[in-house]
């Protein structure tokens, strides 16, 4: 009687098809991180040569989880003397505070592939919540894109204390925006 129902059982849950979630992985070669602060009111553009994001979606193709692991130390101006003005602690601490991390998941569809991805940036050992705006769009059936720009206040995280807090000749606000190319992989759930 126990292998009968063992069957049964197992037949009932072979019947249904596999629920498959995507995990998607950035390509670094590929993929670009930028920001921009301003000098009296001129955008200095700069980008994170290093950081990784994981992205997963679900069994329907909806946003589950987005990781970004961004490494500070690669922060890049364009310019030997700003990068290692901006590593100091008045700005972004890269000695005690080498990384920064974006975690979200919780999202909300806008329409026609746009997303907005709510979740906690920590940054210089500050956390805050922020929502981060973006579009996905398939490329082929493994790779994918996400684009989205935002903007950032530096007060919020402490970057640019002392002299620099004002704003007066650093703008506090930072604009932000990004190009990630992403290869998939299937898990089953």
């Amino acid at each position: 009687m126990k292998i009968i129902r063992f069957l049964a059982g197992l037949f009932f849950l072979l019947s249904f098809p596999a629920v498959s979630a995507t995990d998607w992985q950035s390509d670094s070669a590929n993929s670009h991180l930028y920001f921009a602060p301003s000098y009296e009111g001129m955008a200095i553009n700069g980008a994170f040569k290093q950081f990784s994001t994981t992205y997963q979606t679900d069994s329907q193709g909806q946003p589950d989880s987005l990781r970004v692991n961004i490494a500070i130390t690669s922060a890049d101006l364009g310019n030997s003397d700003l990068n290692e003005a901006i590593g100091a602690i008045d700005w972004f601490n890269i000695s005690d505070f080498p990384q920064a991390q974006f975690i979200s998941e919780e999202f909300s569809h806008s329409g026609d592939g746009a997303f907005l991805a709510k979740g906690t940036l920590q940054l210089k050992g500050f956390k805050k919540t922020i929502t981060v705006p973006f579009r996905w769009q398939a490329l082929s059936e493994d790779s994918a894109s996400m684009t989205g720009e935002l903007i950032l206040s530096r007060n919020d995280f402490s970057i640019g204390t002392g002299e620099w807090a004002s704003g007066e000749q650093i703008g506090l606000a930072v604009k932000v925006w990004f190009d990630v190319v992403f290869t998939a992989s299937k898990t089953h759930l």
